[in-house]
């Protein structure tokens, strides 16, 4: 029991590790696919790796602060509760991977009674709270665009479209106080202030998922109303807990029916269809942008349509690149945009080399 206590309540122990290996894992899989399947990777610097550290160890600092400040004490059935949820969640996140699970942890506390227990049971949907308005906030503010990647999918008629991956994980280090005989006998990394005992607890955020009906960066990002509302809903009864005497059962099954209105949220918001992307027979259909190149600084976006390059109508690669060549300096599209407008755009070309538009298309070619 002490080793896997030491193992699971560990800042730097088995979650981080894990975490971390599958974070090289995805990046390093992910420019390797597009390299092979598109002849570039479209974000070849790994910017998933330096956020996995960095955003995740400010947004740790902030929520320890609060908690420490507030002397918001933790059980340690409830620390032990919410790192084995993250690392199970750790081992399916290849497929996808939200924190809507945190408030789970609160039915490790069934079979306790008391007033501490009360207490402990309200902290903790307070820090569940906070942890859902960070996701929200990464949410909402996310740089999907950046790490964003189109797989190429077929149908049962071989018809080819394509479905956006997006996978950041960030790694959020927690202090947090908890009763000092919960863990004077466990090989903990732990500090004594006066009454209170602080302990580190490893926990992730962060999203990994395909989706076939919309961009990564927007369906992550219409995942945080549903955040933001759970989290607040959360703090709010935590709070209210603390000051009123309320049954421990509901304390308890409270977090856990949260958690289970959200995953429903996401199941339903996952079934709508925003937008298709298809391979068709008129036109050239953008699968994906390549940063800092024409085709970005003319604003195209993964779902529009090239109808026309330099005044030559094409339908596949090798008609675009050729419209290319006829004027190598400067390039005009007319195109069809994902909502359906039709615009028009134009840019210069990288000197001696106009076919690095920067354009990702179907496994076709690549302009």
């Amino acid at each position: 029991m002490a080793v896997v206590v030491a193992l699971l309540i560990n800042p730097v122990g088995l979650v981080f590790w894990l975490a971390l290996c599958l974070t090289i894992w995805f990046a390093v899989n992910r420019t390797d696919r597009e390299r092979r399947r598109y002849l570039r990777a479209i974000h070849p610097k790994h910017p998933e790796i330096g956020r996995f550290f960095w955003i995740g160890l400010v947004v740790g600092a902030l929520v320890s602060l609060v908690m420490v400040i507030g002397r918001l004490q933790i059980s340690l059935a409830a620390l032990l509760a919410l790192s084995g949820l993250t690392l199970v969640a750790l081992l399916f996140s290849k497929w996808r991977f939200s924190p809507w699970w945190l408030g789970l942890a609160s039915l490790a506390a069934v079979g306790q009674s008391g007033l501490l227990a009360e207490q402990h049971a309200a902290n903790l949907a307070i820090l569940v709270g906070l942890l859902w308005l960070t996701q929200a906030g990464l949410a909402r503010f996310n740089r999907g665009d950046e790490i964003e990647s189109p797989v190429i999918q077929q149908d049962r008629r071989q018809r080819q479209s394509a479905a956006f991956e997006l996978r950041q994980l960030f790694w959020v280090p927690l202090i947090l106080p908890v009763a000092v005989e919960n863990v004077s006998n466990l090989p903990l990394l732990a500090v004594t202030v006066q009454s209170l005992t602080f302990v580190g607890l490893p926990l992730l955020l962060g999203a990994t998922f395909m989706t076939p009906r919309d961009r990564a960066q927007t369906a992550w990002r219409r995942s945080w109303p549903w955040y933001g509302g759970a989290g607040g809903v959360l703090i709010v009864y935590g709070i209210v807990a603390r000051t009123m005497t309320l049954p421990l059962l509901v304390s308890l099954v409270f977090p856990a029916v949260v958690s289970l209105v959200l995953v429903g949220g996401f199941i339903w918001q996952g079934r709508q269809v925003h937008l298709t992307v298809t391979l068709a027979d008129q036109g050239v259909v953008l699968i994906g942008v390549v940063p800092h190149t024409p085709a970005a600084e003319m604003g195209l976006q993964p779902g529009d349509r090239v109808l026309a390059c330099n005044h030559h109508s094409v339908n596949n690669s090798r008609e675009l690149y050729d419209a290319i060549q006829k004027e190598p300096t400067y390039c005009r599209l007319r195109l069809r945009q994902a909502d359906g407008e039709l615009r028009l755009a134009e840019t210069a070309i990288f000197a001696g080399a106009p076919h690095e538009l920067g354009m990702i298309l179907f496994p076709e070619e690549t302009a």
